[in-house]
């Protein structure tokens, strides 16, 4: 990170060792894909495409950014950022879903609105192929989570002062905000979340919205359509089931919120499942 030197240009070891400890890679969908396809969307989560054959374009709306899909590139794409896709005959890619968090819920890259071109080495390329073709035993896990680490080591620093700033934060709201994210659910309020941390409602929401730059409130909405995703995207769980899980009143009150968020229905969201 941008800030582990100090003003005295001398080593920081206790920042490098607080991102260490903070930071939580989630890996959520790993595929090979295959397909010709032509389209929009934006997802809650981080996705990088590996290409290997083919090509195609895509176009980054939230940025205003244009690429044309290279064999031999990589593509970042942040969390809800607006996309088109125009994949070709003859595509083949593969394909990562991901989370990166320095606190619960709190992802490295949110607010990021650019994407990014990496150029791969032929070499790391094969050796990703290689190991999401084996079983999952553990030299696969451990080889697989070195290229990740790898394959983010090349992505542009997200801001420092952010990230130093979201580190000092973790000891005043690291349980309350893993308390959110094991627990969040349509009946999630402001008066739970303060209630949790043991300071008045008022008080802690004033202090979070300070902190974060995002009313609580909006926080806890975030984080449920996040979750909302994941269940629709990474699960086989029927949409009524999801409702119920998440502790929507009904499946119509769940679609219309999901809706209402993001512009189209659970079906709808799901039907994207293979539109990385």
């Amino acid at each position: 990170m941008g800030a582990i030197y100090n003003n005295k240009d001398k080593f920081s070891y206790s920042l490098l060792r607080d991102y260490h400890s903070l930071l939580e890679l989630r890996l959520l969908e790993l595929a090979n894909a295959r397909f010709v396809w032509k389209g929009k969307n934006s997802f809650s989560f981080n996705r990088c495409f590996l290409m290997l054959e083919g090509g195609g374009r895509m176009i980054n709306h939230t940025a205003n950014q244009e690429y044309e899909l290279r064999p031999g590139y990589a593509y970042f794409i942040p969390p809800k950022v607006e996309l088109s896709y125009d994949f070709q005959p003859g595509i083949s890619l593969l394909s990562l879903h991901f989370q990166l968090y320095i606190l619960p819920g709190v992802d490295v890259f949110d607010g990021e609105t650019r994407c990014q071109e990496l150029t791969l080495d032929p070499d790391r390329l094969k050796e990703f192929a290689c190991v999401m073709a084996k079983s999952p035993d553990w030299d696969a896990f451990c080889r697989f989570e070195s290229l990740i680490w790898k394959l983010l080591s090349g992505i542009r620093e997200p801001d420092s002062k952010r990230l130093e700033k979201l580190t000092s934060l973790h000891e005043k709201y690291g349980k309350v905000l893993q308390y959110i994210h094991n627990n969040i659910s349509a009946d999630m309020g402001v008066e739970e979340i303060a209630r949790e941390a043991g300071v008045k409602r008022d008080t802690f929401s004033r202090h979070f919205s300070n902190d974060f730059e995002v009313p609580l409130k909006t926080f806890i909405m975030n984080e449920l359509v996040a979750i909302s995703e994941r269940y629709l995207l990474h699960s086989e769980l029927p949409v009524r089931e999801i409702a119920s899980e998440l502790k929507f009143s009904s499946e119509f009150y769940f679609s219309t919120f999901f809706k209402r968020l993001k512009g189209v229905s659970p079906t709808q969201f799901r039907a994207m499942r293979r539109k990385i």
